[in-house]
């Protein structure tokens, strides 16, 4: 069987084959084809990062998605964590990301969560494939007011940053604290700014004008050298830098020292060792 996922999705050069929009409209249709068996409303997320790209596979995916019976509630660009978050508090059936992480522009992906948010297991990935490169979805062609309708979710980034600053000790403020904050250009640009001003923190931006194009771009946490050199510019406490979908992030401390994920991790496992959460 000819295959399309890899580890963390499909993925290749937009418009190329496997990110093709053909490919997408059947990956559209496989998922909501596997949805339906479910009892409950049949409902799939779809979110994006900055890309040029993404529009037209989010189109793709979305008129596969409805050309099965299933809706589609579209939340534009937010982090991939965003996405699966989403997906859960709107009790959704699935969620797909369109995003190629740390790449270049030129490519994108494809990425699904089950309903529970987390990364669909192999086998259903298998399924999936099976589907598309089958026959097997071919006699299903809802018509009329059977078909599913697209929906946008205008206010899915203001639940999102919601959901972070709750994540926050009540008991803690950042009043007083200094942010130097590189976006990327991508799909966090509207979100972590907001969380970290509205928690108090004093922000320096980079990295927050996506134009389709420069996501990824000589910034984000590919480039942690560019924040780090600002922290040591305008005196912040700590950098931040993270990449075009927002699920990768480097530190750099008030002395414009990079801190990488494994020290982070490490940093971390100490915290929840003392509090005895490990």
């Amino acid at each position: 069987m000819r295959k399309l996922f890899g580890t963390d999705g499909i993925r290749g050069v937009a418009n190329n084959y496997p990110m093709n929009i053909e490919i997408a409209m059947q990956v559209g249709r496989a998922i909501a084809f596997i949805v339906k068996d479910k009892v409950k409303g049949h409902r799939i997320v779809i979110g994006k990062d900055t890309r040029i790209s993404g529009y037209m596979i989010e189109n793709a995916l979305a008129a596969g998605i409805c050309s099965m019976g299933v809706d589609v509630l579209l939340v534009g660009p937010l982090p991939t964590p965003g996405i699966a978050f989403i997906t859960t508090s709107m009790r959704a059936d699935a969620g797909v990301v369109i995003s190629a992480s740390h790449n270049p522009f030129q490519d994108n992906g494809i990425k699904i969560f089950s309903s529970d948010g987390f990364k669909l297991p192999d086998e259903v990935e298998a399924h999936i494939e099976d589907l598309i490169f089958s026959d097997k979805m071919a006699a299903l062609r809802p018509v009329a007011d059977e078909v599913g309708k697209a929906t946008r979710i205008d206010d899915a980034r203001g639940r999102y940053i919601v959901f972070l600053k709750n994540t926050f000790p009540k008991d803690y403020t950042l009043d007083g604290f200094h942010i130097v904050l590189d976006c990327a250009n991508g799909a966090t640009y509207g979100v972590a700014p907001w969380v970290f001003r509205e928690l108090g923190a004093k922000v320096t931006p980079l990295a927050i004008t996506p134009d389709g194009k420069n996501i990824n771009h000589q910034c984000g946490a590919l480039h942690p050298e560019i924040m780090a050199a600002k922290v040591k510019e305008v005196g912040a406490d700590i950098g931040l830098a993270l990449d075009g979908d927002g699920d990768r992030l480097i530190v750099a401390d008030e002395h414009g020292q990079i801190v990488d994920g494994d020290h982070i991790m490490a940093i971390c496992a100490e915290d929840l060792l003392r509090r005895r959460k490990l």
